[in-house]
């Protein structure tokens, strides 16, 4: 029989075919390891980072309108003592002129909040496929380990749909910040002007939604590097840990 004559070959009996898009979305939250093992076929991220984007604005929007940024600046100012001593030393004026740019501030950042998110996720995106690559021994590209932060955040949509509801239904107003938006965790059900800092920072670390999202980075980098699931939540129990023990200190040393 000639080559040309030859039928085409038979795709591999353990090829599986790639996930859409919405698949991988969907999956994120039911099946991640199917998502995060995709990436190793396709390392695409902006379609997670346009969906948790439009997620925060939807809650930068509701904070805007229902609670005012000079009140969350106010409440970011509370969680440290060192501010509210500083602002209580000004004289009426140059404590309104303060207090005018904090606002300007604080504002800017959150209608920024695509690009801050971004760039942090750079960041985190780099720190991780470092400590993955070299501390377990996998071969992660920068793709692929932006991929799996990009896709492991969507746990975010959660905690910003939570923040949302809480809102509207005029829960949470008065105390409002966005470190701390939703009641998933100790600290929000914890004073801010009565609370020592540290400890607020240590009860806002025990959050379901964030570890949830360490979980999730785990299995990424496990299932993106060829390891365990247990492998990679070890070591992002481990970043977890350091984590909380150096800005619970920082908190501390600077309170």
């Amino acid at each position: 029989m000639s080559a040309t004559s030859m039928p085409p070959a038979a795709p591999a009996a353990n090829e599986q075919p790639g996930l859409s898009e919405s698949e991988r979305i969907i999956n994120t939250y039911v099946a991640p390891s199917k998502t995060f093992t995709d990436l190793r076929r396709n390392a695409r991220w902006w379609v997670p980072f346009v969906i948790s984007s439009i997620f925060a604005y939807a809650l930068v929007f509701t904070v805007d309108k229902k609670v005012g940024f000079e009140r969350v600046t106010e409440n970011q100012i509370k969680l440290n003592p060192k501010a509210v001593e500083q602002m209580d030393q000004l004289s009426p004026e140059d404590r309104q002129r303060r207090m005018d740019l904090s606002v300007k501030i604080t504002k800017g950042i959150s209608y920024a909040i695509p690009v801050v998110v971004l760039i942090i996720n750079l960041i985190v995106a780099g720190v991780l496929m470092a400590t993955f690559n070299f501390g377990v021994g996998t071969e992660i590209t920068f793709g692929q380990s932006l991929a799996v932060v990009m896709y492991a955040g969507l746990v975010g949509i959660v905690r910003a749909t939570l923040a949302i509801v809480t809102l509207f239904a005029g829960s949470n107003l008065d105390n409002f910040n966005f470190s701390n938006p939703v009641g998933t965790n100790v600290a929000y059900y914890m004073s801010i002007t009565d609370t020592a800092p540290w400890l607020y920072n240590l009860a806002g670390w025990f959050d379901i939604i964030t570890i949830w999202l360490f979980v999730m980075l785990g299995i990424g980098y496990a299932a993106v590097g060829r390891k365990k699931a247990s492998t990679g939540i070890a070591v992002m129990a481990g970043w977890f840990l350091v984590m909380v023990l150096v800005t619970t200190g920082f908190k501390a040393l600077s309170s």
